[in-house]
């Protein structure tokens, strides 16, 4: 669409070559406030990811990511509103649906779904609420979260969310006036991010400055998706600040288990085929691709019948990325696993897969 300007040379949006800055140590982090981190990566294995950690626990995980998400999100658009922004709404010299739409019209760059207006009340009582609609969501309960934190962000108090399904791949969100629970109030934690130097080169846009790579893929404005044009998979820009919360919340109230229940969960889906080593054309560009994503500087990879090994720096989304290199290894080899790893506080992730033993 006409509002976002494409680089003429690689095609990339300029928003995201403005707003993310690509480090040497396979990390993206945004310009605005650089102690903040984010992903470029593949989307379509979130939902599936959320649904396969229910189906192992036997519990419903939904209400967990939402006010993970919920609570990220509205720091985030923290960065783009003024200071105040509460008080000028409530004075009316700012209007909350043109600021809402500021804020829904950043999703479409970053391929997390197409949202609209559909109504809205604004008394500041509570009976007050906000409607969009999101179509081709990444994830449905990370959009509707997003939108639930992007009103709290405007006005400043916390709000509840409710949401449908109206047509296939199209959801009705509400965010409305209603206090949180206590118990989740300061419990959730941010870590941020600090750069260490590191080793990678990639090939950058003489034009914008951006990975070159980023020309593997297209932006389409109208739907708020980004693909892959070659595998034709879906890519949306992620805070890892998003993600990995939800996964500490779920330990904190489910237990140590939970760990293990999201590498199996992401293991079974990249099983699957949706990632494959065949994807790259050997270890370099296998490095290359996910410093590019954002997750960080792989130092060491091996992949042998007999097993894989795997050392990397700066790591997010770890307890994924051992899955998918665990799912990797079985679908390539046909076969089943067994897989360890250790992952510091300061984001190294060593892990070590190996073949299950046959017993006959």
């Amino acid at each position: 669409m006409s509002e976002w300007k494409a680089c003429k040379e690689c095609g990339v949006p300029r928003v995201l070559t403005k707003e993310y800055l690509w480090l040497d140590n396979g990390d993206i982090v945004q310009a605005r406030d650089q102690r903040d981190r984010i992903v470029f990566t593949e989307c379509e294995n979130l939902d599936p990811l959320f649904r396969g950690i229910e189906e192992i626990i036997a519990t419903p995980i939904s209400h967990v990511v939402i006010d993970c998400v919920r609570r990220t999100y509205r720091t985030y658009c923290g960065l783009f509103l003024p200071k105040n922004v509460d008080e000028l709404v409530k004075k009316k010299r700012l209007d909350l649906k043109s600021l809402d739409d500021g804020l829904a019209a950043l999703a479409a760059p970053m391929g997390v779904g197409r949202y609209g207006f559909v109504d809205m009340r604004c008394e500041w009582d509570d009976g007050d609420f906000y409607t969009v609609s999101v179509s081709e969501p990444n994830s449905i309960p990370m959009c509707v979260a997003a939108h639930c934190g992007a009103i709290e962000a405007i006005q400043g108090r916390d709000h509840g969310v409710r949401y449908a399904e109206k047509t296939p791949g199209v959801f009705e969100i509400t965010a409305f006036p209603s206090p949180h629970p206590e118990g989740l109030k300061g419990r959730l934690t941010f870590e941020r991010y600090s750069h260490d130097q590191g080793d990678i080169t990639l090939d950058r846009c003489a034009t914008c400055g951006g990975p070159s790579s980023l020309s593997r893929y297209q932006w389409h404005f109208d739907r708020g998706i980004i693909t892959s044009r070659s595998t034709c998979r879906r890519m949306a820009v992620m805070g890892p600040s998003q993600i990995d919360p939800i996964f500490r919340e779920l330990e904190m109230e489910l237990g140590d288990e939970i760990p293990r229940v999201v590498v199996e969960a992401q293991r079974r889906f990249t099983k699957t085929g949706f990632y494959a080593m065949s994807d790259y054309a050997n270890v370099d560009e296998f490095r290359a691709g996910l410093a590019m994503r954002g997750l960080g500087n792989i130092k060491e990879l091996v992949i042998k019948r007999t097993g894989l090994r795997m050392r990397m720096e700066n790591a997010v989304l770890h307890l994924m990325l051992v899955g998918m290199m665990q799912g990797i290894f079985d679908a390539a080899l046909d076969l089943d696993s067994t897989v360890d790893w250790e992952y510091t506080k300061d984001g190294v992730l060593e892990l070590e897969v190996s073949p299950e033993m046959v017993v006959v």
